[in-house]
This record gives structure tokens, sequence and C-alpha cells, in this order.
């Protein structure tokens, strides 16, 4: 990955962890308190890095929550390497002597260790500071570094059942209205689905829509399908050719580290014209269904996220919608309880609106997501 896609990964990581703006917590707390007594410092964090911020997750001694930008500040660095970082005279430092820290808050001493998660994305920083310069011995960096791992332990406990599922409900995104046009959508998100799901209008006035699935073991479904999301989202003006190549770029890594791949289907309509462009990464869950009754599926032959090979190009396809037109999109898990996608096609045809037929599927899915377009 780039350092860009890096970063863009790292912050849905730490979005996916579902902490940040949740007011102190003990488990936290308790950690950058024995932290801060061990090492007699008057200053400790544990720090959280993402969206070009470095927010104070806890802290003694310092503003908890308060949020400032990465470039000012130590940590920055500290989380893109894989040890500890010490500094025992940061005025004699050039990597850090121009910092706000140094020149206007006085620190001259700064030690942190980066906290990384199961995938190995690294997140933010345990990390002490003081205003006098200071030394560390080899074991004074390894009781950092334990420290540093307990607070990984309470930072990935986040991602239990109950929280996974708050983070998954919060990935879905708001309504969004296009005049000419209705969009219903059914989303009943299941924590260990790694379902993805987004609907946006862009600055261009274009309607984009994404449903996918990201299989893995447990936890790890919700934290690929964010990254999968975040890099959806990143692409919201690039163009068709380009992004889902891009995409794939920036999540493959993440994908192979977890030994699975992903599927995608992303649509992008112009209001105006009714032209539909979209891109079918080994999803195939999407047909048209015409206004009068004749119906389509909306396949390539390009293979899932992580599969492709780099040499091959994507290839997006293009329909237009004529008035009464429908397009329909689903994950995996909602489909089973429809049977397959023909019933499901079906029940548009059979449907007197978009609403209804969104009921009917709720009447009997348990999880999954459905997405319904309709040109008025």
């Amino acid at each position: 990955m780039t350092h860009l896609d890096a970063a863009a990964h790292r912050s849905a990581v730490v979005e996916a962890l579902g902490v940040l703006g949740s007011g102190p917590e003990e488990r936290f707390d308790r950690i950058t308190r024995m932290t801060q007594e061990a090492f007699g410092v008057p200053l400790s964090f544990l720090n959280l890095v993402h969206d070009g911020l470095v927010t104070a997750q806890s802290t003694q001694g310092w503003h908890q929550g308060s949020s400032v930008p990465a470039e000012s500040v130590f940590c920055a660095t500290t989380v893109l390497t894989d040890e500890a970082i010490v500094v025992p005279d940061t005025m004699l430092d050039p990597r850090f002597a121009h910092l706000a820290a140094v020149t206007e808050q006085g620190i001259r001493f700064y030690a942190g260790a980066p906290l990384s998660m199961l995938d190995g994305t690294r997140v933010g920083t345990l990390c002490i500071m003081d205003a006098a310069p200071r030394t560390l011995t080899a074991e004074d960096i390894d009781l950092l570094r334990d420290l540093a791992r307990w607070a990984e332990r309470e930072l990935g406990h986040t991602i239990e059942r109950d929280r996974v599922r708050r983070v998954v409900e919060g990935l879905v995104p708001g309504p969004v209205e296009v005049p000419g046009y209705s969009l219903e959508v059914l989303t009943l998100p299941r924590e260990d689905s790694g379902d993805v799901a987004d609907w946006r209008v862009a600055a261009d006035g274009r309607l984009h829509c994404t449903v996918g699935a990201v299989p893995a073991a447990g936890r790890a479904s919700a934290l690929l399908a964010a990254a999968v999301r975040a890099a959806v989202i990143a692409r919201t003006d690039v163009d068709m050719e380009t992004a889902i190549v891009g995409l794939e770029a920036q999540v493959a890594a993440d994908l192979s580290a977890a030994d699975t791949v992903g599927s995608l289907f992303h649509l992008r309509l112009d209001p105006a014209s009714g032209h539909v462009e979209y891109g079918d990464a080994g999803h195939g869950l999407a047909a048209v269904v015409r206004a009068d009754g004749g119906a389509a599926v909306l396949r390539s032959h390009d293979l899932p996220i992580g599969l492709q090979p780099e040499a091959t190009a994507r290839t997006p396809g293009a329909l237009d919608l004529a008035s009464g037109d429908r397009v329909v999109l689903c994950t995996d898990g909602l489909l089973a309880a429809v049977g397959d996608l023909e019933t499901l096609i079906g029940w548009v045809r059979d449907a007197d609106d978009t609403a209804s037929l969104v009921d009917r599927v709720r009447g009997v899915a348990t999880a999954g997501t459905l997405l319904v377009l309709r040109r008025d």
C-alpha cells in the first residue's frame, strides 16, 4: 500500500474500533495512569491516529479527548514504525525540534511505542513526555512495550460482538434523495457477515450505490468491510475504469493477510440522463427489471477483489434507465432468505412500488442488504 492508502486504512480501522468520542474509559485510563507512575513523568498518552489527526483517547496530565494535527506531534512518526521511539532531548533531534510541542510547550523528552491490531495495522501509540531531557534503559523500553501490548489488548477487546454490531450499523449511511428517482434500502446488519453497503450523492450530482461482502473469521470481517467501504468512499470522484482497480490496490494486502477475497458491485447514476455505469468484482447479485417486465442480470467476467490478476483491466458495464425501470442490488445473506436472484426479480415485477418490495423481503430476511433504485 502507498502511504496515503495506509493512512486511509488506518483511519478505517480506528473508526471500526468504535472508541473515538466515547469519553473517558477506566480501562484505558488505568493504562495511562500506571504508565505515568511507572516512569515518573508528568505526561502519558494513549493516542489514536486517524484522518490526519492524533486524538488523546486517554491521558494523564493533559486534555482528555483533545485532537491535534498529526504533523504537529511526535506520534505521527511513531505510528509509522514497528519499534518504540525514544528521544532523550527533543531539541537535539532534527525530526522533532521544530514541533510546537517542543518550541511552545517545552517538551524535551519523548518515548512512544506503536499500538497494532491483529491484522498488523498500527492505530496509535502509548507514549510518555517530560519537560526535562532524560534517558531510558533497555529495561525501561521493554516495560513501555509491555504496557503498549496491554493497550493493544484493550483496544482489540472493543471489537466484541455487541460493539461490532454497532460498528456495522454505524457503517450504514443515511437516506438520500434524488429528484426523479426513488431509492429504497433494507439493511439487516450482522456482525459476522462482512457486508459492505454504501449509497451517496457525489459532488457532481451522481448517485453512487455499492454492495459487497468480505467473508472472514469472526471480528475480522467487520474490520475488513470497514476498510473496503472506506476505499469506496475515497474514490467517489475517481472515474469508474480506475476506481475499482485503485480500491483493489488499497485493500489487497489486508485481504491476503486474512486469507480471503471480497466481492463488490458499484454503480453510478447520472440522474439527468438515466445513464448508469457499473462495475462488478465477482459479486453478481444485481439486476435491472424494466417497466415492461423484461429483466437482465448485471454481471461481468471480472474476478473478486484480491483475485483479479494485476495486469488484467476491470471492465465496467453500462445501461440506461427509462421511466419505471428498476435496478436491484443485494448481498448473499439477504438472497438466501428469498431463494435465488430469479425469485427476487419476480418479486420486483410483482411489487406495486419499491417500498412494498422492501417490506416483502423484510418479512423473510434476517441478515443482509437490499437496494432498489427506480426511475419515476
